[in-house]
């Protein structure tokens, strides 16, 4: 038998495409190999299952790559202990050493000024390691990274300050009520949290932590404070174009109340001051209606609201002008 000459063509070209292939793959890679570094190549690893680069893979134990890390930790080197640390929770999440590595990798990022990042490492310590040892350091750590936030400087748009900092406390102060409704962080947190929201003008926020805060911790030393700043967020609340005046009424009752009853001398001085002055807005604003009246014609409900500002808020400045008012529109409404 004989091959025919195109079985024999087709047969060499397939031959010398084939070494031709091997050429081209050959090539790249023997210069990789002489110009790449060392730690550029890939290895399998049959753990992974895949190709893995030696230098950021970890150690072959979860001790190894602990102490790795924290070699980096000691040297100050904070940028690279935070990845080796970070590099262990990922490869042995199951390791009695993970929950440490979690938190040295917060802590790590703190060193850097890297506070977000921080805060996430942290909170990542104690929701995937709940019975983590390092729970009252971490609440302590989250508070002052909050206090950080907190205190930055805000941006301010007709006297509302806007910031994402300002967002960032309140959240992690919630987050620190969550993490430990029991402790005293967790107190601390919430009365901040309030005093956040009050700066952002998210009065109903506000007004919930104070409650909280009330109701929850009632023989924790912020209670009568918290009363005096719920009254007060109240009236701010009322202010508000989208807050009725019910608001302001009940921050009168608030703070009438906590003026008779708070053993805090300070805070009963605050609260009648308060009341005084929270009287003196609730009369402007009445009088404001009654000038709308006025304005009308109609001087017969305009009087209706000047002896209310009479009867209810004397000793004022408002009521000595209403009652001004109301002698001029009685005799208006004779003539």
């Amino acid at each position: 038998m004989y091959t025919p000459f195109f079985v024999v063509f087709v047969r060499t070209e397939t031959i010398m495409l084939k070494k031709y292939l091997l050429v081209l793959v050959f090539i790249p890679v023997l210069l990789l190999c002489l110009e790449v570094p060392s730690h550029a190549f890939w290895l399998w690893s049959p753990k992974d299952k895949m190709p893995v680069n030696p230098k950021y893979a970890a150690k072959d134990t979860p001790r190894e790559q602990f102490d790795w890390a924290m070699r980096f930790y000691k040297e100050k080197d904070f940028k690279r202990a935070a990845e080796e640390f970070v590099r262990l929770t990922k490869s042995y999440p199951d390791s009695d050493l993970a929950p440490d590595a979690q938190y040295y990798a917060g802590r790590s990022y703190e060193e850097q000024g890297k506070y977000l990042f921080a805060y996430e490492n942290y909170q990542k310590t104690v929701e995937k390691y709940p019975y983590t040892r390092r729970m009252e350091e971490i609440l302590k750590r989250e508070y002052n990274i909050a206090n950080i936030f907190e205190n930055k400087d805000t941006a301010k748009f007709m006297d509302l300050e806007l910031s994402l900092s300002l967002d960032r406390a309140a959240t992690i102060y919630g987050k620190i009520v969550e993490n430990s409704p029991f402790s005293t962080w967790a107190v601390k947190s919430l009365y901040k949290m309030a005093e956040v929201y009050r700066r952002m003008r998210k009065y109903s926020e506000a007004i919930d932590a104070y409650e909280k805060l009330i109701k929850d911790y009632p023989e924790c030393d912020f209670v009568d404070e918290a009363k005096y700043q719920l009254a007060y967020a109240r009236y701010e609340a009322s202010l508000a174009p989208e807050y009725d005046q019910e608001g302001t009424e009940q921050a009168l009752k608030e703070f009438k109340q906590l003026s008779r009853t708070t053993p805090v001398p300070s805070i009963a001085k605050e609260a009648e001051k308060a009341l005084v002055e929270l009287k003196v807005k609730k009369a402007e604003s009445i009088e404001k209606i009654a000038m709308f009246y006025e304005r009308q014609r109609k001087y017969r409900s305009a009087i209706l609201y000047y002896k209310d500002i009479s009867r209810n808020y004397p000793k004022t400045e408002v009521a000595k002008r209403a009652e001004e008012k109301i002698e001029i529109l009685q005799q208006r409404i004779k003539d």
